[in-house]
């Protein structure tokens, strides 16, 4: 049997990403879990990637960035985490517009919805360099992404590409790894 594949493996899949939300955000209870929109969700997720992620020593920075394209609609939910602690680092939100330069974000969201076209743009522009670019459209590791958030059974899981992580110089903490539904290039 294949290590990804245990029993064992997918139990503490099942058990520990409510429990990696839960402990890192403090943003719902398990109660209010259940109820949550797939926005508030989303935002729960890049919240613990930047919990987990290690990017290069920059002893200048006290901000982690969290960049989202303009057309990402997260009503009031990233509202909840600006200003909060990552890392002994406030993050920080930020809009991009069509043409924006991504350079001072640490993680970068492409909703789904955005054109394939300009999704390669974004990731030909965020190539190699220290950003988490994650998405939720379906053939983004594919296309070179790093995460991939995806709805499965009314759950919100994410896969791994470690390949351009690696390029980028990021580092993703082996817990996250473990929770991971797939992780390509281990």
């Amino acid at each position: 049997m294949h290590y990804l594949d245990s029993p064992i493996k997918q139990k503490l899949r099942l058990l520990a990403i409510p429990m990696l939300m839960l402990v890192g955000t403090g943003l719902h209870t398990a109660l209010a879990m259940a109820g949550t929109s797939e926005q508030a969700l989303t935002v729960a997720f890049l919240y613990n990637f930047l919990k987990f992620a290690e990017w290069p020593e920059d002893p200048s920075q006290s901000e982690l960035t969290l960049c989202v394209i303009e057309s990402a609609d997260f009503g009031n939910e990233l509202e909840k985490i600006a200003g909060r602690s990552v890392q002994n680092k406030k993050v920080r939100i930020k809009q991009l517009g069509l043409n924006e330069n991504p350079g001072g974000c640490q993680l970068l969201f492409i909703p789904g919805e955005e054109k394939p076209v300009r999704i390669r743009e974004w990731l030909k522009n965020t190539a190699n360099t220290p950003i988490l670019v994650v998405s939720n459209m379906n053939e983004f590791l594919d296309m070179g992404g790093m995460i991939l958030l995806v709805e499965n059974d009314q759950r919100l899981q994410f896969e791994v590409n470690l390949e351009p992580v690696r390029r980028a110089g990021l580092r993703l903490n082996s817990q996250l790894l473990q929770i991971a539904r797939s992780v390509r290039g281990n």
